[in-house]
């Protein structure tokens, strides 16, 4: 018996540490923030992830009523996040930024989240 209790929690260790190796990276946080307000134009977009980014699969767009700001090149750093500087305007209004990347087990993922500009007066 003992050993059929033995050869049960061997598995059961095992197939838990497979699911934490295989687990998907996430968003773990963003700059601007989702749901921010910021004031004036945000000099870069910043996602941070729960593991480091695929540069080969890795993008980043921002969306705003008058259709995609035009954004820097994307770099992916060493801190497990991807930034791109924001060269478009941002007028007053609501902003969406989609992004896509792979971490440790190449599976694409991809999300989005918004912020809000309102200029300083």
């Amino acid at each position: 018996m003992a050993k059929r209790t033995m050869g049960w929690l061997v598995l059961v260790l095992a197939m838990a540490a497979t699911t934490t190796v295989l687990a998907h990276m996430k968003l773990a946080k963003s700059m601007p923030a989702a749901g921010a307000v910021v004031a004036g134009k945000p000099a870069k977009v910043q996602i941070w992830f729960t593991q480091a980014p695929d540069r080969a699969v890795s993008k980043i767009t921002v969306t705003g009523a008058s259709g995609e700001v035009k954004l820097g090149a994307l770099t992916v750093d060493a801190d497990k996040s991807m930034s791109a500087t924001v060269d478009g305007a941002t007028p007053d209004g609501t902003y969406t930024v989609a992004w896509q990347a792979a971490g440790d087990d190449g599976h694409v993922q991809k999300g989005d989240y918004t912020f809000s500009v309102r200029q300083t007066r």
